[in-house]
């Protein structure tokens, strides 16, 4: 698989600072970017699902109450929770079912978690988003700050698109667009994507992922 490491992940973004203008900017502007990670999974999918649609500051603090109501964050600990206990919980009514759902797959074995980073980019979208909640930006997601993957420029998100548009003072391009425009860091999108999520959390002055 093309993924990254801890100790080339500098390197590559300096070969894309010398080879496009707007990165260049970003780094020099910003600096370069930290390495977004998370281990990989089945707590680290219950917490970007819970990440989705809010800030990252409330989804950490309804994972806290997850995690000290559960103790343990397990398939079969989270579904002895029915959607009422979970709404208590501050958890959504459909992120609740999002939940039920993922631990019903993994605990069930419908689901094996394990096998994802033998699998090709694409074969882990598929994979991933046959769970409810689970859509192309999670599955992106967790390819990039799980499994380490080189070239992923998820265009679903929107800070991501904001971010582009600002630094290529584009602020009317599509996403059609944008997805165009990325080509042209292959093979490495996943780092100008965090080049280009750096900028934003920075000119923002908002909380990074952690």
């Amino acid at each position: 698989m093309n993924t990254f490491t801890r100790d080339n992940f500098l390197t590559i973004c300096r070969q894309l600072a010398q080879k496009h203008k707007s990165i260049q900017t970003i780094t020099e502007t910003y600096g370069f970017p930290p390495v977004y990670e998370r281990a990989f999974g089945f707590e680290t999918l219950v917490q970007i699902i819970l990440e989705q649609q809010v800030s990252l500051a409330s989804a950490k603090a309804v994972y806290g109450r997850l995690q000290q109501a559960l103790g343990k964050i397990t398939p079969y600990n989270l579904l002895q929770l029915n959607t009422q206990d979970l709404r208590n919980l501050s958890v959504s009514r459909q992120k609740a079912g999002y939940l039920h759902h993922l631990s019903h797959m993994v605990e069930h074995k419908l689901l094996n978690l394990k096998d994802l980073p033998d699998k090709t980019d694409d074969e882990v979208r598929q994979t991933l988003i046959q769970v409810k909640g689970i859509g192309p930006w999670t599955a992106d997601v967790v390819l990039m700050l799980c499994l380490k993957r080189n070239d992923v420029f998820p265009t679903g998100d929107v800070a991501l698109v904001n971010s582009v548009r600002y630094i290529y003072e584009k602020p009317d391009w599509g996403i059609d667009e944008i997805k165009e425009y990325a080509t042209t860091y292959k093979p490495y999108r996943t780092m100008a994507t965090y080049c280009y999520w750096h900028a934003y959390i920075q000119r923002k002055n908002i909380i990074a992922p952690s």
